[in-house]
């Protein structure tokens, strides 16, 4: 009898643990059904995440820093000219904005964007950070905190102009050919994720649904959303969607580039959408609701798409191996020959649509640097044909060209041994800066 009391106790209390564990789930996943006992179920269950925090916070360096590398400590400068970085990184309780001159390493400019002001829209998280930024007229800036709602216009003395909670912003921000911005975004409720459904056998399964948004930058407010799901489906394309290894992120768009002139393979006002969790860019004209072209080419979790000619596109190609998964159950032979699979570097390949080629630029700096972001980063092929280069995975600013590296460097942190994550760092040049004072 007493053993028989003792399995009856050990179901009795896996039962209870799996009623707790899956009010847990559907408490972090943003469900109410508890009524006034969600919250205090929410905050007691993340009890060991915050004690998990203060630790990290106390014995080393928060997630927005990152630790610098023996080989990353002297910084390369053979700029000739130039060349300024708008970026953003998270210091404590406040987010700080620099403009900086990296040929000299001088700051032109500051803004500061206090945690308690975003924390009047939500709760601010210990590693949020903002990106992008953009440079405005008058040295305005706008900016979105990753993955939280809201989008921030500030003066050149960090003083609000607006704020648009319309959505959760993410990602790249681009403007348009009459000064609109165009940024991906998500819905939510109170800063929950409000998500989409979809039934694979009768199995029902919550998944992020992207969007893209366009906002009046002058006055902040919403002039058009338009669900990347029924861009999708109205356009034939939802095998697009059913080939995601993702199925709850089946899109993660992560860039928005407008045309600004027409030519012969696009429109004025066409939009360039790059999908990572498919591998995929899709140039879509939103005046007709069409997809114009599906581009599937060499290039895994790509980001920063940029018009480059009026026949040709940029593309950050992050080259990652989009999932890893591993089977333990299945045995092999032993095998006879063997393929060298190693993936070292990033790079940017430039597309042409006239002759539907793809050919990267600097691959040998990229492959002799090790150069290589397995997630975000951005570029820029400046005027001059340097190229800029965000390793956003190991926070390295690089500029190459076919001579070799002009700029390696790392925006220096508080923290000997540390510096900071760099967040999608815009650049400017002389004339450029020069016309939006």
């Amino acid at each position: 009898m007493k053993v028989v009391k003792k399995i009856a106790i050990v179901i009795i209390i896996l039962f209870f643990l799996m009623v707790w564990s899956g009010i847990i789930r559907n408490v972090s996943l943003g469900e109410r059904s508890l009524g006034p006992f969600t919250n205090p179920i929410k905050s007691f269950s993340e009890v060991l995440s915050n004690i998990k925090k203060t630790y990290t916070y106390i014995f080393r360096a928060p997630d927005y820093y990152i630790k610098t590398k023996e080989t990353d400590l002297l910084d390369v400068n053979n700029l000739n000219y130039n060349l300024y970085g708008l970026y953003s990184y998270r210091q404590g309780d406040a987010f700080k904005i620099e403009l900086k001159n990296f040929r000299d390493n001088t700051i032109k400019h500051e803004w500061d964007v206090p945690v308690n002001r975003l924390s009047e829209a939500y709760k601010v998280d210990g590693n949020d950070r903002l990106y992008p930024a953009t440079l405005m007229h008058n040295f305005d800036i706008i900016i979105s905190c990753n993955e939280r709602p809201g989008l921030l216009r500030m003066d050149s003395n960090s003083k609000e102009k607006w704020f648009n909670n319309d959505f959760i912003f993410h990602h790249a921000m681009n403007l348009d050919s009459i000064g609109n911005m165009w940024i991906p975004a998500v819905k939510h409720d109170n800063g929950i994720i409000v998500p989409m459904k979809v039934s694979v056998e009768e199995q029902i399964t919550n998944y992020r649904d992207d969007l893209i948004v366009k906002v009046d930058a002058n006055s902040g407010k919403t002039l058009y959303s338009k669900s990347i799901t029924e861009i999708f489906l109205e356009n034939s394309l939802d095998h697009l969607i059913n080939k995601s290894p993702y199925v709850n992120d089946p899109f993660h768009l992560n860039d928005i580039e407008p045309v600004l002139e027409s030519s012969e393979f696009f429109n004025e006002g066409d939009l360039f959408l790059s999908f990572r969790s498919n591998s995929i860019i899709i140039q879509f004209r939103p005046s007709t609701n069409k997809v114009i072209k599906v581009i599937e080419g060499p290039f895994t979790f790509q980001h920063d798409v940029d018009i480059i000619s009026p026949n040709s596109i940029g593309i950050l190609n992050n080259n990652t191996i989009v999932t890893q998964i591993i089977y333990n159950e299945i045995e092999f032979k032993q095998a006879n020959q063997s393929v060298k699979r190693k993936i070292n570097h990033s790079n940017v390949l430039i597309y042409n649509f006239e002759e539907d080629t793809y050919s990267p630029l600097y691959e040998e700096q990229f492959k002799k640097h090790h150069i290589f972001t397995g997630a975000e980063g951005l570029y820029r092929i400046l005027p001059n044909g340097d190229l800029f280069f965000e390793e956003q995975g190991s926070g390295i600013l690089w500029v190459v060209n076919h001579s070799g590296v002009v700029l390696k460097t790392t925006i220096k942190s508080d923290i000997e041994g540390y510096h900071y994550l760099p967040n999608w760092t815009t650049t400017y040049l002389d004339d450029e800066l020069k016309s939006l004072k």
